[in-house]
């Protein structure tokens, strides 16, 4: 079972939440989009690990927040890149 993906993207001067091809938003800021993702992961029933991607200054995406690490508030999380 794959994971279950929340990407935080900007499109049309607005930050979103797309998952699985559906928005959420909009939001002014790129931080507000991530809390958002991050909420909507952590009601997920379907069982598969969730984890929220959002991009940096020069586009490349981090993994802000993964379920396998939530039951400890993020304790022992570390962001990491997505790719090269």
């Amino acid at each position: 079972m794959g994971k279950a993906l929340y990407l935080v993207i900007h499109s049309q001067d607005k930050w979103w939440v797309d998952f699985e091809g559906t928005p959420h938003g909009p939001f002014q800021t790129r931080e507000a989009a991530a809390l958002d993702a991050r909420n909507l992961a952590r009601v997920r029933v379907d069982g598969r690990e969730a984890e929220v991607l959002v991009p940096d200054g020069d586009g490349r995406y981090w993994v802000i927040w993964s379920s396998r690490h939530d039951q400890n508030e993020g304790g022992g999380f570390v962001p990491r890149r997505v790719g090269p």
